[in-house]
């Protein structure tokens, strides 16, 4: 059956041990230096399932840490749950690496097997950081619950730190301001964009901000969350507006498909954005047509950076003048959340200073 944990226990070790590392108090320089390797590898997502391995085994010592689900046998829990509790109670006082509210929903954790020695589906770029999260979890469950302790203390010390520079970052990247026409940095954006991809990051990123700058909540999907929209943009806590941002040619079924997935979120308004070398013109009246006849969904497609903002000041009350006013800072933000490359972040600002001057 596994082995549950009670949120009041879990609690009671967080709290504890946030206290302990708020403190001035030396801490382990082994897990120190195991949690700093780790997030310096970059695959944020192990970051948080080792805090949660850590508290897990902090509260409980006769945990397999070695396991994400209590199917995995008498010693085997859920890692899932622990992360999500974490994030729900971080308020801001740590960082937990993956971000949102579900950090585990990613891969190779999402749909994996009930043991993370057992995973296999890694690939190259991720592999150091899971042989380091492995290891991690290894020397873990030979520790006692005192020492696991000690140890989750010492993640939350180097995590604080993490969250102080991060909201540092954030204040830097937000004052990223251009006095720029709206004609010559939709120039800049729409190379900018397209030069790099970095895995659809970049786009995907620019969507987020761009809404940002008309909308109150948008909600920016992790890159490998599976759930439909990379984009979403909700009123009152309900999703209104899914966004799909694609910067490989695609065809109108992907338009179609979206339609569906926006009709099975009872969403009744999606945009399909497509920021692609080489891509056809889609057929936008026959998309629209058809996806209002089967779906009962209104989609509609922006294929460059100028129309995406031309769609995105008509659909709100903001003039693009003040969506091109606001939109630097927002994109330097929107790209360190979705892990654009540090030299990408250089580069945007490096176009908007070249731009400027």
């Amino acid at each position: 059956m596994g082995i549950t944990f009670s949120t009041d226990d879990l609690l009671l070790v967080l709290e504890e041990a946030i206290d302990r590392a708020r403190a001035d108090a030396p801490i382990t320089s082994v897990w120190k230096g195991r949690v700093d390797r780790l997030g310096r590898v970059g695959i944020k997502t192990y970051v948080a399932a080792l805090g949660a391995a850590l508290l897990a085994k902090a509260t409980d010592p006769r945990v397999d840490v070695l396991t994400q689900d209590a199917a995995a046998g008498a010693r085997g829990y859920s890692l899932r749950t622990v992360a999500e509790l974490m994030a729900e109670r971080n308020l801001g006082r740590f960082h937990m690496g993956a971000t949102g509210r579900n950090p585990m929903n990613n891969r190779p954790f999402l749909g994996g097997p009930p043991r993370i020695d057992e995973f296999e589906k890694i690939s190259r770029k991720a592999r150091p950081a899971y042989e380091a999260y492995r290891d991690c979890l290894i020397e873990l469950n030979r520790l006692s619950s005192d020492q696991a302790k000690t140890a989750l203390v010492a993640w939350l010390r180097v995590r604080m730190d993490a969250q102080a520079a991060e909201v540092e970052e954030r204040r830097r990247a937000l004052n990223l301001t251009t006095t720029l026409g709206p004609a010559t940095l939709i120039d800049a954006a729409e190379r900018f964009v397209r030069e790099d991809p970095e895995g659809g990051r970049r786009a995907q990123a620019f969507v987020a901000a761009a809404l940002d700058c008309a909308f109150d909540d948008v909600v920016l999907q992790p890159i490998n969350d599976p759930r439909p929209g990379d984009v979403q943009v909700r009123r009152g806590g309900a999703v209104v507006w899914i966004v799909e941002v694609k910067q490989l040619p695609v065809a109108e079924r992907t338009a179609f498909d979206l339609a569906a997935a926006a009709r099975a979120m009872g969403v009744h308004l999606a945009l399909l954005v497509v920021i692609a070398d080489r891509h056809p013109p889609l057929e936008r009246e026959r998309i629209r047509r058809q996806s209002l006849r089967d779906q009962q969904v209104m989609v509609h497609v922006a294929e460059s950076v100028g129309e995406l903002l031309g769609t995105i000041a008509m659909f709100s009350t903001t003039s693009l003048e003040q969506i091109v006013e606001r939109l630097p800072g927002r994109y330097a933000e929107r790209m360190r959340e979705h892990e654009v490359s540090t030299r990408g972040r250089q580069r945007w600002a490096e176009v908007i200073a070249a731009r400027r001057s």
